[in-house]
């Protein structure tokens, strides 16, 4: 099979790109369409209304059950870690039937077999990623897996997924320079930009070129077959 020749604009980032960022539900596998959230959300409401706490209007009709949690961890204590059990418990029998994302072996194992390293994150909870690439024969090309409980010994006001990244660059031991996100998502190469980091788009329904690509810092790519070639036949450049 012919090797797919890289476009100069994406070959430029590969080039910076010593750590790459793959994240889980979006690039990795799509574990949120395994779960059904508001039977999640209603049970986290409910253990909050039987305590006697009583919630703004807009919260108890949230059926986000990570929304429900973070607020759950904000106003006690006891149910909050209630709330990080159910959602972890949920997650963990979704990463059980998750989908993977078509092509993200190849790109994870050409990624490794460069000399790069991975980190997978998201706003899962880290035993439900070790869970899906354990079982899915994916561990071995990772290095760091950074879920949502990393963000526990920030104040709550920084919960975001840009602090998370940051976190994951830190576990990396990397500098954001080195970095670039992989996501199908244009909200997260948003979240790359301000954590100034670069994102590697792959071209999806949900993503399209245009909403991927905001060069130089973002770039989009066709497919994860094409992120796979250009990992493997794009080498970093040397310091």
């Amino acid at each position: 099979m012919a090797v797919r020749t890289t476009r100069p604009h994406v070959a430029r980032v590969l080039e910076q790109t010593r750590a790459a960022l793959f994240v889980f539900d979006d690039a990795i596998c799509g574990l949120s369409d395994q779960m059904d959230p508001a039977p999640i959300a209603r049970e986290i409401h409910d253990r909050l209304f039987a305590s006697g706490h009583r919630m703004p209007f807009l919260v108890a009709i949230n059926s986000d059950p990570i929304d429900m949690m973070w607020y759950a961890q904000d106003v006690n204590r006891d149910i909050g870690a209630e709330a990080a059990r159910l959602v972890r418990d949920a997650e963990i029998t979704a990463a059980r039937t998750a989908v993977p994302v078509p092509g993200v072996r190849e790109a994870l194992h050409a990624c490794h077999a460069s000399g790069r390293r991975i980190a997978v994150v998201g706003d899962t909870s880290s035993d439900a990623m070790e869970t899906y690439l354990d079982l899915h024969g994916l561990r071995q090309f990772v290095g760091g897996v950074v879920g949502r409980e990393w963000l526990i010994p920030l104040p709550a006001d920084d919960w975001t997924g840009e602090a998370l990244l940051k976190k994951t660059v830190q576990e990396l031991d990397a500098k954001p320079a080195d970095c670039a996100l992989v996501t199908l998502s244009p909200e997260s190469t948003r979240l790359a930009r301000r954590a100034g980091i670069r994102s590697l788009g792959v071209v999806n329904k949900r993503g399209p070129r245009k909403r991927l690509a905001h060069p130089p810092d973002a770039v989009a790519i066709s497919s994860m077959a094409d992120l796979a070639d250009g990992f493997a036949t794009v080498p970093v450049l040397s310091t």
